[in-house]
């Protein structure tokens, strides 16, 4: 799920945290040294293999549980594989382990129940040990995702019926984010697993304990209320503890007493200097919470809707002058110093250079058409076939971008206005999800059904791969002209201050650059100075190095639901090599 971002957070948190030397961490001797799996001894290994062997007819529940079998489970995990995960020489192997464990011993193959139940108990006895601080931080952390893995049933395809996380290991991590003495890199993998789990146990936390709901809901809550990070904790380590937080509420499913879930995801989607992803993130949590009647009655309905309209607002408008200027500064580069229509390749002067395509002569100017051309006839009457239009993959990557970028950010803002309605007939008075159900008035709800509409129209427009680079940029800019107007009559009905987007107001269109989008239709096939231009092939000039275009280098950062460097805490902390004998592949994805 998130592991590959939190693999480079952790193993920064242990590089600060681990002060322990290795000569004080634990190590269990293995008491049935006759089934070691360490043993280079060829009698033992043979002996160990046996025993594997006949576990997992168990496991499978190829032999029925007996009295042996138990013995023999007990055996192999208790008294020699588990404590073998102790060994100073297995310590940076830790995540090895752990798959290992979960690939031959777990998953929907080994999931007899009588032996799953035993296998588990088993794995929470000494999990919950090996997260203690007096164990080797990269066991630590792989014991506490082991316990997010562990599960009481596995998913049957053929009954369809989902797999069911072990309540006992989540009462667990619960307790490790609440414990104040526990390490960041272990709250880390309980969070992961955590989210797991309330994934698993679906809307309202399912089967999840009454007591055990309780924690959740409390445990959220005061997360995403904590603007500043507790002591010894950096402040990216901390938002990225709240964006899980704000994860696991997408799963509560109610508001809590008085709304307090609701209030603080409010502190999330008001703070303007958090990540705007963050805030479109939660604005999609609320969404998809119910409220009691009384806390609904309470409820400033045109006032929740328009922060979400403002939200969306600041993220399109982002995201609209993001592709404006990164489209201006391509055809600048394009057209090169002095119009000379080279652009430097990746390898800077001197290296491969990407020259503009000649336009298909059969093509009439202007913007290439994807669509069927009238019939085209060679001198021998035979029927021409149409000309492959080849676009500037680095064009073609921006253009990918934007599209996710605002995807990402209206889908969110949609669920909170309206959940995962996609088309709305009428006053929209049927609508059941997201924060539209409780609109007061028939004036609030229409407001919030153009805010809506404003959003389906500006989603279907990046959704829609027959417009390209300008005509993209074009009707991204309309579209966002309608949703600020929408924008806007709710938050003069709410008093809520919207400021109108810099790229609907300011932003220099891509069609004003000379050459630009008018005179380059489809990419790099009509730039000027190409072979379509007398005598633009023969034209020198200096080539713009390939770093001078936007999103040549664009960062992961750029992309929401991504992992930017901002969501994994501590990466900047220091090289892997800094955590003791714990390198980057020791800690799983």
């Amino acid at each position: 799920m998130k592991r590959v971002a939190v693999s480079t957070l952790v193993l920064a948190i242990l590089a600060c945290c681990a002060q322990t030397t290795w000569a004080q961490y634990n190590e269990i001797p293995i008491t049935a040294t006759d089934i070691d799996p360490d043993s280079q001894d060829t009698q033992t290994r043979i002996r160990f293999g046996q025993a594997q062997a006949s576990v997992r007819e168990y496991l499978r529940g190829n032999r029925t549980m007996d009295e042996q079998g138990r013995t023999l489970i007990r055996k192999f995990f208790r008294d020699a594989y588990l404590k073998s995960w102790t060994r100073k020489e297995n310590w940076t192997k830790a995540g090895t382990k752990r798959q290992e464990f979960l690939r031959t011993y777990y998953g929907p193959l080994n999931s007899d129940q009588v032996a799953r139940g035993m296998v588990n108990e088993i794995m929470i006895e000494f999990m919950r040990e090996y997260i203690k601080p007096n164990y080797h931080p990269v066991l630590r952390y792989n014991a506490v995702l082991l316990l997010g893995d562990l599960r009481s049933r596995e998913m049957d395809n053929i009954n369809q019926t989902p797999e069911v996380p072990y309540a006992p290991a989540t009462a667990i991590l619960l307790s490790a984010i609440e414990d104040p003495k526990q390490s960041d890199a272990v709250k880390v993998g309980a969070w992961i697993g955590l989210m797991e789990h309330s994934q698993l146990y679906g809307v309202n936390l399912g089967a999840m304990s009454g007591a055990e709901k309780t924690k959740v809901m409390d445990l959220v809550v005061k997360t995403l209320s904590e603007k500043a990070p507790p002591k010894d904790r950096g402040a990216d380590a901390h938002a990225w503890m709240r964006k899980r937080a704000i994860d696991v509420a997408r799963h509560i499913g109610n508001a809590g007493r008085d709304g307090a879930l609701a209030n603080a995801l409010n502190t999330i989607i008001l703070d303007e200097s958090l990540p705007i992803e963050m805030r479109c993130n939660a604005i999609a949590a609320k969404g998809n919470l119910t409220f009691d009647a009384q806390t609904a009655g309470k409820l400033d309905v045109a006032k929740d809707a328009a922060e979400i309209g403002k939200v969306a607002l600041e993220a399109v408008s982002a995201d609209v002058l993001w592709y404006d200027n990164a489209i201006t500064e391509y055809y600048k580069a394009m057209m090169g110093p002095g119009g000379s229509g080279i652009m430097g390749g990746e390898y800077g002067p001197g290296g491969p250079m990407m020259r503009p395509t000649a336009r298909p002569p059969s093509r009439p100017s202007g913007r290439p058409s994807r669509g069927r051309q009238p019939a085209e006839f060679d001198e021998l009457g035979g029927e021409m076939a149409e000309p492959e239009i080849i676009r500037d993959p680095l064009v073609v990557r921006m253009e990918t971008l934007f599209r996710r970028r605002v995807k990402t950010h209206l889908d969110d803002c949609k669920q909170g206005l309206v959940g995962s309605t996609t088309q709305i007939s009428g006053d929209g008075s049927e609508i059941r999800e997201g924060i539209i159900r409780y609109a007061k008035n028939a004036e609030d709800r229409q407001l919030i059904v153009g805010l809506a509409k404003s959003m389906f129209g500006m989603l279907a427009t990046v959704d829609d791969d027959e417009l390209w680079e300008d005509e993209l940029l074009k009707n991204s800019k309309a579209r966002l002209e309608t949703l600020t107007v929408a924008a806007q009559k709710l938050a003069a009905k709410a008093a809520v201050d919207i400021t109108p987007p810099e790229a609907a107001a300011d932003a220099k269109p891509a069609a004003d650059v000379p050459g630009g989008a008018a005179d380059v239709p489809g990419g790099a096939a009509d730039v000027p100075g190409g072979a379509d231009v007398p005598g633009g092939a023969d034209v020198p000039g200096p080539m713009a190095p390939a770093a001078d275009v936007p999103g040549a280098g664009a960062p992961a950062a750029d992309v929401p639901g991504a992992a930017p460097p901002a969501d994994v805490p501590g990466a900047a902390a220091g090289p892997a090599a800094d955590v003791p004998g714990a390198p980057a592949a020791d800690v799983p994805n």
